[in-house]
């Protein structure tokens, strides 16, 4: 399994997050992340996130051969 580190910026308040998440070389990339809530204490809205909208970035000795 290979993490990535998701990085997403929340459409309401404008805030980059980031949080990871783990893929099996045989998973189909998600077409969203579902119910991920913004980290600003003003904002906290909670949404679906399209996958096109996020930045992925490899985490370096985490994939397992």
């Amino acid at each position: 399994m290979q993490v990535y580190e998701v990085e997403w910026e929340c459409p309401s308040c404008g805030r980059r997050q980031k949080f990871r998440r783990g893929f099996n070389e045989d998973d189909s990339w998600p077409n969203k992340f579902d119910d991920l809530e913004c980290e600003n204490s003003e904002c906290g809205q909670v949404q679906d996130v399209p996958f096109r909208a996020c930045t992925l970035t490899p985490v370096e000795g985490t994939e397992e051969y």
